[in-house]
């Protein structure tokens, strides 16, 4: 159980980071979470979704978003399945836990 909660410790505080960090340097685009949430399961769409809101060309977004990812230490590979993957495992852990607290 100490193994599931620093995950989800860790996992949060890496999203939370991630987030505003999006957050603040595309201030322009009022990205709330939940997009973030989406576009960090590949990172494609969120290079995609920065070039379309901005205007700026997929390079310049490419350039950017792995610059943020990289101070991260998260690689493409890690960021197509970072929130899908783990999400589940979370959600899973946090209805377990909160099934033994309820029952």
């Amino acid at each position: 159980m100490d193994n599931l909660n620093q995950t989800v410790g860790g996992l949060q505080s890496k999203f939370g980071e991630i987030s505003t960090a999006l957050k603040s340097q595309f201030a322009n685009l009022n990205l709330s979470d939940a997009q973030i949430k989406d576009a960090l399961k590949s990172p494609d769409d969120l290079i995609n979704m920065i070039s379309e809101k901005t205007g700026m060309s997929k390079e310049a977004a490419t350039e950017k978003v792995h610059s943020l990812m990289a101070q991260y230490n998260i690689s493409d590979e890690q960021a197509k399945s970072f929130m899908a993957r783990m999400g589940e495992k979370v959600e899973h852990g946090i209805d377990t836990i909160k099934s033994k607290f309820t029952h």
